[in-house]
């Protein structure tokens, strides 16, 4: 009995000391934050939607058109998101993407989904600024997926600044 006792201790122990890694839904990034980009005469907007119930929505949308080029959503993707060791992790993600390019859909529901390869978490630092209106989201890693897959660009990591948009 008392070496039962002794053995019961030590696995209690051991459990007790293992870090749980609770992932905890972010509040503060509740709502739509968006980033306009320019890239060589394309000019795009990334928005993130952050939903209280820890789901998000990211869509890449091209805003102005060209003389070849006509504006639409060009990626979509959603998932869940959680906020682990300090930092924003995006999960069990699925993305959607424009099947012609130059000439991509107006609503996500007419794009394709990805299904070649799973789609790894994707890790974020993160920081609000300016009251909470703008946030500050630095990448780790290669998480780019683009199609075709030779497209994925590897850049360093860089912070990105996304503003609030007030509804």
């Amino acid at each position: 009995m008392k070496k039962s006792l002794i053995y019961l201790f030590i696995i209690f122990n051991l459990f007790s000391c293992i870090d749980s890694e609770e992932a905890i839904i972010p509040k503060e990034l509740v709502g739509k934050w968006e980033k306009d980009f320019n890239v060589e005469g394309d000019s795009w907007k990334v928005t993130f939607i952050f939903h209280s119930n820890g789901n998000y929505e990211n869509f890449s949308t091209r805003t102005i058109q060209t003389e070849a080029l006509q504006p639409g959503i060009m990626g979509y993707s959603l998932g869940n998101y959680s906020k682990r060791e300090g930092r924003l992790v995006l999960s069990d993600i699925r993305s959607f993407y424009a099947e012609d390019l130059s000439n991509p859909p107006s609503q996500a529901s007419l794009l394709k989904e990805q299904l070649e390869w799973i789609i790894p978490d994707e890790i974020a630092e993160f920081s609000l600024e300016q009251n909470n209106t703008l946030l500050m989201l630095t990448f780790l890693g290669c998480n780019d997926v683009l199609i075709p897959r030779s497209l994925a660009n590897c850049l360093p990591p860089t912070p990105v600044t996304y503003t609030r948009v007030l509804e």
